[in-house]
């Protein structure tokens, strides 16, 4: 077709990919993919190049928010739509705007293509723990685990309409009250002290006892100002929170603690009343306050029943049918599932009553007091981390959690038996995923995670998905470099992987297909060469038995560095160990790795430039190049990052990858960095789905296997000859 012919469409405009990467870097790919619904002819429409464009930026926009420089959003937009020829073929100039020298991933993607993926919301900094829709669906509130504040999203343009920040605060969960006008929020930080007293010479808190007091603050939603706080009981560790739930008429709040329910009255100042069910409760787990009023705790006994090869606090749920006007309840149901991941869920209908752990779905009939069904699993096999029922009743959203792996949200549509049936599945992205949450309309279904919130059409539907379902370790290359094997803790089992063709994964067995060096022996070189320094305690070191450390590829030397110290080489065949620099570096040792000729040593280090109790958090980053030999330093690059920056993302590296040319990097976040060997100048950076955690380059350096949360990815250097210098 000639486009000259053509009407003109404003999304035209982007078909110039430096244009659509400045765009992206600068306003960031929502406000571009809403640029494209309201412009352009097709930008809803998905199978139209500008319309599946839209749907790449709202449903990937966790890639792309706060890159690093326009070069990182032009690699990510690469990577992405490469595997997409529908809008590759439609873009022009692609390859001009791209870095001379990159990474690049290869072969089949592993986040989900599933167009009832509807976008993805990404204002947080840190996982999103809680997710609540207003009761008359106009706002959503969503809370970060790690950055203090609650968001409230506008559905109508989904654009953050208001931030609340608590200042110093861990957030747990935001509630709206049932008439919408507050919202209260859970969470711990220093508005009410914490009990009992710290050692100071207790290193690990196991002799200390402190006991942390969390707080629930309520914010007037017509002005956002807080009205009202109370701190809750004292919890002895980490291991438990107190949990709430208002009331239907919205003027209290349950406040589940640890032998009973405090009955918090916002408005009034008299003393809170307490439901106690007796002696038998230790401590509440979770709380259903339903709209005919009764309120439905889930509770842990105090007394032991066999559970398995050990006995367990048996588990009960106690039910008070009014407890505004008296304190009478019902125990009933006692040995219903439950765990640190607990819940209880009451039917709209009230005639229904959903209790989960992390092994399966129990359903159970109040008025009768038995349960009806109830689904386990494997202890091995997915957890489930939330449910919540449909605003009609008619559905159960069940929110599913592999550790480090995959998360799936499984629709059971409830029938006239007792016996649900499964609607629809949806596989999410590798991450931790959380929270769930339906629409009041229930033309939605939020989830939350590391990489923020998604928001799905729950309808029946199918995801195009390939490769691993859990996280890989410890990348092993064949000597020729046409494979790759990874580890799957999970079935503790290796897999090979093609690096050309990559498919899917073929299992190898228990052992390391190709050669690699032996973990035993490796030990007891590391063990006889550390009798020999004995100028370094590796148990004052920051990390103890875990400090940083690497082994030559020919098993030659081994380096150690420490808190406090320089780093010392141990010569694992003559013996002798020397040190590296001069003086005693700042910051803490990460991370260490030889080049492949033992020549040179790459290390890392984080160092901390300011930090004060209500600013900037900023570090520095530092790559240095140091001569094996000399033990001088030959190149350092230092990266500075703010933790409060609202433009660039904050990521670790968890692994470094040496060849004779390049050194390159992977971080919790997904980054994927690459640096030039000689003087460490950072040359491009490209980011995946999940957590990586380890990368190992080829034997002739052209590729890169990184291993994490999604799998195993197959990552090219290219390099532009005609464009470099």
């Amino acid at each position: 077709m000639d486009d000259s012919e053509t009407p003109y469409d404003p999304a035209d405009r982007l078909r110039d990919y430096a244009t659509l990467v400045d765009r992206v870097f600068t306003q960031g790919p929502q406000a571009v993919a809403d640029g494209i619904a309201d412009q352009s002819r097709a930008g809803t429409d998905p199978s139209s190049p500008p319309g599946y464009l839209r749907w790449l930026l709202l449903s990937h926009a966790h890639l792309l928010v706060r890159p690093q420089d326009r070069a990182e959003v032009a690699c990510v937009l690469h990577d992405l739509l490469v595997r997409r020829p529908l809008v590759f073929a439609w873009l022009t100039g692609v390859e001009r705007a791209l870095p001379p020298e990159r990474l690049t991933i290869r072969g089949p993607e592993n986040a989900p293509d599933d167009l009832r993926l509807v976008r993805v919301l990404t204002g947080h900094r840190a996982p999103v723990r809680s997710i609540a829709w207003s009761p008359d669906g106009e706002q959503l509130a969503t809370v970060g685990a790690y950055d203090s504040c609650v968001r409230i999203w506008d559905p109508r343009d989904w654009s953050s309409r208001r931030r609340i920040d608590i200042t110093g605060a861990s957030l747990d969960v935001a509630v709206w009250s049932p008439d919408g006008r507050r919202l209260a929020v859970l969470g711990r930080s220093d508005r009410f002290p914490d009990l009992g007293e710290h050692d100071e010479g207790d290193v690990h808190g196991w002799e200390s006892r402190v006991e942390h007091v969390h707080m629930v603050l309520v914010y007037d939603t017509a002005t956002w100002k807080e009205i009202a706080a109370t701190p809750t009981a004292p919890r002895l560790g980490f291991g438990g929170r107190p949990v709430i739930t208002w009331s239907p008429d919205s003027r209290t709040i349950a406040v589940g603690e640890d032998i009973g329910v405090r009955l918090w009255a916002v408005d009034e100042d008299e003393r809170s009343p307490w439901l106690l069910p007796g002696g038998k409760v230790r401590q509440i787990l979770d709380l259903d306050w339903n709209s005919d009023g009764t309120l439905t705790a889930l509770a842990r006994g105090s007394e032991q029943v066999p559970g398995g090869a050990h006995t367990m606090p048996e588990s009960l749920l106690v039910t008070w049918p009014d407890p505004c006007l008296g304190p009478e309840y019902r125990v009933w149901a006692r040995g219903v599932p439950w765990d640190t991941v607990t819940g209880v869920r009451r039917n709209p209908d009230g005639h229904r009553l959903c209790v989960f752990s992390r092994r399966g779905v129990a359903l159970c009939e109040p008025d009768a007091e038995r349960p009806l069904w109830q689904e386990e699993r494997a202890f091995a096999d997915a957890w489930t981390k939330a449910v919540e029922w449909s605003p009609d009743g008619r559905t159960l959203a069940e929110l599913r959690s592999r550790h480090q792996g995959w998360a799936e949200i499984v629709l059971w549509q409830m029938g006239p038996d007792a016996q649900p049936s499964v609607l629809a599945r949806f596989d999410c992205a590798p991450e931790e995923t959380t929270a769930l949450a339906w629409s009041p309309g229930a033309d939605l279904l939020a989830t939350g995670g590391d990489n923020g919130v998604r928001l799905w059409r729950p309808e029946a539907g199918q995801t195009r998905r390939s490769g691993f379902e859990t996280r890989v370790t410890t990348p092993v290359w064949s000597p020729d470099g046409s494979q790759v094997a990874v580890f799957s803790p999970a079935v503790e089992e290796w897999f090979v992987v093609q690096a050309r063709e990559p498919a899917e994964p073929l299992p190898a067995g228990p052992e390391c297909p190709f050669p690699h060096l032996d973990p035993q022996a490796q030990e007891e070189l590391i063990d006889a060469a550390r009798q020999e320094g004995r100028d370094f305690d590796l148990y004052t070191s920051m990390y103890g038995p875990h400090a940083p450390d690497a082994v030559s590829p020919g098993q030659e030397l081994y380096a150690l560095a420490g808190r406090g110290s320089r780093i010392i080489l141990f010569d694992l065949v003559d013996g002798g160990t020397r040190q590296l620099g001069a003086g005693r570096p700042e910051g803490r040792w990460m991370l260490l790795r030889f080049t492949p000729d033992a020549d040179r040593l790459v290390s890392f280090h984080v160092r901390t430039l300011t930090r004060e109790r209500d600013g900037d958090w900023v570090e520095e980053l530092v790559l240095t190049l140091w001569d094996v030999t000399t033990g001088t330093q030959l190149a350092c690059e230092r990266m500075q990052q703010n933790w409060a920056s609202q433009t660039r993302r904050v990521d670790h590296p968890r692994a470094l990858a040496v060849s004779r040319t390049h050194l390159a990097w992977c971080g919790g976040d997904g980054t994927l960095a690459l640096h030039d060997l000689e003087t460490l100048e950072p040359l491009s950076r490209t980011r995946t789905i999940g957590a990586t955690t380890g990368a190992e380059f080829s034997p002739d350096g052209t590729t890169l296997a990184v291993v994490g949360e999604g799998g195993v990815r197959l990552v090219d250097l290219v390099e532009d000859e005609s464009r470099k210098g």
